[in-house]
C-alpha cells in the first residue's frame, strides 16, 4: 500500500499535470476560434468561384479543358495534410492508418506523395517511403495552396501522374473529424456541378467562356486546396480541444480519487496511533 508521502506526490504530480492540459485546452479554443474564422472568411469566395464555374462548365455540350482530362490511371499524386504537433487524439493516427490503407502496400512506382506537417513527414520517413516533396511548420495560407495547386497541376498536365487525391481530416463539427480521400483531379462536370447557379441569367464572359475557363479552373483547384488547408486546421485545433479536455477532466477524477485515498489511510493511521495509546493507557493501569 502506497505511503501518506507517496500520495501527496501523486496528487502534486497530477494536479500539475492537470493545470497544464487545462491549458492547452484553453489555448486550443482560443485558436479554433481563429481558424473557424478563417475558413468562414473564405467561404463567399468560393462559393462565388464555384458559381462562374459551374455556368461555364454547364453551358459547354463538350468541355474541353486540359485539367478535365480521363485518362487511364497508371500514377496518382497524393497531398496528405497532417499536423506538426502532437496531443491531438488519434486525429493523426487516424489519418494515417486511412493513407497506408489507401497506397501503403503499392509500387513507388504507382504515386508520388507531398507531404504537408511533420507528422505525415516521421510517418513517410520511418516506412522509408520518398517524399516528392514535404512542407513542415505550415500554416493556412493561399501562398502555401497555390504553390501546392502549381506543382499538382504540372505534374498532370505533364503525364507524371494520372490524377491527384487530397488526404485530410474533414471537420464535421469542432470536436468531429473524419479523415477523407478527396479526388481533385481530373475535374469534371459532376464534380463541379452541372446545374447553373439560380436566380439568375448566368454570367458574359470576354473575350469567351474558354479563356475565361483557362484563367478559372486554376483558381478554382488553388482554393480547393486552400480549402483543405484551412479545414484540417480546425480539425487539428477540435481534435485538441477534445483530447485536452478528456484529459483535464482525467486528471480531475484521477486527483480526487488519490486524495479520497489519502484520507483513508490517514484516518486509518490516526485510529491505529489512539488505539495504541488507549492500549498503552490501560497496560499502565493495570500494572499499578
Amino acid at each position: 500500500m502506497a505511503s501518506e508521502r507517496d500520495l501527496k506526490r501523486r496528487i502534486k504530480a497530477v494536479k500539475n499535470t492537470e493545470q497544464i492540459t487545462k491549458a492547452m485546452k484553453m489555448v486550443a479554443a482560443a485558436r479554433i476560434k481563429k481558424a473557424e474564422d478563417v475558413l468562414k472568411a473564405a467561404r463567399p469566395y468560393a462559393k462565388l468561384l464555384k458559381e462562374v464555374v459551374q455556368d461555364l462548365t454547364g453551358s459547354m455540350d463538350e468541355v474541353v479543358h486540359p485539367l478535365m482530362t480521363v485518362r487511364p490511371v497508371a500514377r496518382t499524386a497524393y497531398l496528405v495534410v497532417t499536423s506538426d504537433k502532437g496531443l491531438c487524439g488519434a486525429y493523426n493516427n487516424n489519418l494515417l492508418k486511412l493513407v497506408w490503407a489507401t497506397f501503403g502496400t503499392a509500387p513507388k512506382e504507382s504515386y508520388k506523395v507531398i507531404s504537408v506537417g511533420g507528422k505525415g513527414d516521421k510517418f513517410f520517413r520511418r516506412r522509408k517511403i520518398d517524399m516528392d516533396k514535404a512542407v513542415t511548420g505550415w500554416v493556412p495560407s493561399f501562398a502555401l495552396a497555390q504553390e501546392l495547386a502549381n506543382l499538382l497541376t504540372d505534374w498532370f498536365l505533364d503525364g507524371q501522374v494520372d490524377e491527384v487525391k487530397l488526404i485530410y481530416a474533414q471537420s464535421i463539427s469542432a470536436v468531429n473529424q473524419k479523415p477523407t480521400v478527396e479526388r481533385i483531379l481530373p475535374m469534371s462536370k459532376e464534380a463541379v456541378g452541372e446545374e447553373k447557379p439560380s436566380g439568375g441569367a448566368g454570367f458574359a464572359f470576354e473575350p469567351s467562356a474558354e479563356v475565361a475557363l483557362n484563367i478559372l479552373l486554376p483558381r478554382y483547384l488553388q482554393n480547393i486546396i486552400y480549402r483543405v488547408l484551412a479545414e484540417s486546421r480546425v480539425s487539428e485545433l477540435g481534435a485538441r480541444l477534445k483530447s485536452m479536455s478528456a484529459a483535464t477532466d482525467n486528471a480531475n477524477k484521477l486527483a480526487g480519487e488519490l486524495t479520497l485515498q489519502f484520507y483513508r489511510i490517514r484516518q486509518d493511521n490516526i485510529t491505529k496511533e489512539i488505539l495504541e495509546i488507549v492500549g498503552g493507557a490501560e497496560a499502565l493501569r493495570a500494572s499499578k
